[in-house]
């Protein structure tokens, strides 16, 4: 392989090996990078087979539709890629747009078996991630174009999915299915 490059003003000129390892690098780097999400992500839908309500929760909130928030410009730059969407590199992949499930908890390929769902620890083992603050602030930071400062109880609040929000949930559909909830008997 050849270190000579056309330089384009009819000079033969030499790359030097740093650039020329550098570029090597980025290469690697991204086709590692796509190869990785790739095999890890296994994507939203999914993730819908089982958990259905939480699924609803996350395509109602702000997360799901966090790509299409973006403008044109937006869209070509990077950094707005990084936190909008799962595979920056794979913008036209509409099964990683928006930051979905395993933006937070990790990528599922071996952690979303049925059976390894079904045993916390073992799906831990393989991958699976609790939320936390620091995960949110991975994006939601001092760096990120939001006008407010992230505070994560208040912004969870507003996408909580967990067991207790779900019993929450149902608790007051059955209210709202029978009125107040009180006992109706004797009338």
């Amino acid at each position: 392989m050849s270190s000579r490059t056309f330089r384009g003003d009819g000079h033969l000129g030499y790359k030097p090996w740093p650039m020329r390892l550098g570029s090597l690098c980025v290469f690697v780097l991204f086709v590692a990078s796509v190869a990785y999400a790739q095999t890890t992500f296994v994507g939203a839908k999914r993730c819908q087979t089982c958990h259905a309500w939480e699924y609803q929760v996350w395509a109602k909130g702000p997360h799901a539709a966090a790509r299409q928030s973006l403008t044109a410009e937006q869209l070509k730059d990077g950094k707005c890629n990084s936190c909008h969407t799962m595979v920056p590199s794979e913008l036209e992949e509409q099964k990683f747009a928006g930051v979905q499930c395993e933006s937070c908890h990790g990528g599922g390929r071996y952690y979303s078996p049925t059976y390894v769902m079904k045993d916390r620890e073992l799906a831990r083992a393989v991958g699976l991630i609790d939320a936390t603050a620091e995960q949110c602030q991975r994006c939601h930071n001092d760096t990120s174009p939001s006008i407010k400062p992230f505070d994560f109880a208040t912004m969870w609040a507003k996408i909580d999915h967990g067991r207790a929000a779900r019993e929450a949930a149902a608790k007051q559909a059955a209210q709202e299915q029978h009125g107040d909830g009180q006992a109706t008997a004797g009338r």
